[in-house]
């Protein structure tokens, strides 16, 4: 019986250690995580509502919108000067041809229009989404600070575009595991593309890569624990214990 509960202790103690890995395998994959997405030049965001403040304007986002009649209005509220910079792009799908409007004010005085034909539109690939769009004109100008609105327009309906803000490139690790459940989701919805292609691109497996490593240090790390312990368990508990610490 003093063996039972001496060995039911054990593996209290082992739960309270592997709860500590967690946190601390956790934090290292958030530090490494960031790492491949630091090439990437914007920080993806899908477009859920007809108006979107942007915050923190000089940070690179590329915001995917789909226009369904009504323009999309974004506004930037600015306490002191920034880099504004603005780029409009369509997945590679919808063609060149489409019409796509994007008019850009400063306190409701029209600053600039975006009204590019089908000549204005180059091919660009994306190469860590592994994704085509069609790239149109850029603006960018030091802007005092103000309030400023984008609005992207277009005549057609059911039309996906791209909308790029700032320059500075800024990659956190929540940012990056924001990115890792965004970019599949606009593969499938955006792309009409298979989610699975994502793995092909240096991103993709860069992640799959670094899941394989953090997997065997937190293996080489449970048995190191059991070890120094004197823990010994069944075969078929360690496998379904693993099973739940990896999950």
């Amino acid at each position: 019986m003093s063996y039972f509960f001496t060995q039911k202790n054990k593996l209290r103690k082992l739960n309270k250690t592997t709860n500590k890995l967690r946190i601390i395998i956790l934090v290292f994959f958030l530090i490494f995580v960031s790492w491949p997405l630091a090439v990437l030049a914007h920080q993806p965001r899908i477009v859920e509502s007809e108006k979107i403040n942007v915050t923190k304007p000089e940070i690179s986002k590329a915001y995917y919108g789909k226009l369904s009649g009504k323009p999309h209005i974004y506004i930037i509220s600015a306490s002191s000067s920034i880099d504004l910079y603005i780029n409009i792009l369509l997945p590679f799908n919808e063609g060149p041809e489409k019409n796509v409007l994007v008019k850009i004010f400063k306190d409701d005085q029209s600053l600039v229009s975006l009204s590019p034909s089908k000549e204005d539109w180059k091919e660009f690939f994306e190469p860590f989404g592994q994704s085509m769009y069609w790239q149109g004109p850029e603006f960018k100008i030091r802007a005092d600070a103000g309030k400023y609105k984008i609005l992207v327009q277009s005549r057609e309906k059911n039309i996906r575009y791209v909308l790029a803000i700032g320059e500075t490139e800024s990659f956190g690790g929540i940012e990056s595991l924001k990115a890792i459940l965004v970019i599949p989701k606009l593969k499938r919805i955006f792309f009409n593309e298979s989610p699975v292609s994502f793995i092909l691109s240096p991103l993709g497996w860069g992640y799959i890569l670094l899941l394989k490593v953090l997997a065997l240090l937190l293996g080489w790390v449970i048995l190191k624990v059991l070890k120094v312990s004197g823990i010994k368990i069944q075969k078929e508990y360690f496998k379904k214990f693993a099973r739940h610490i990896m999950f």
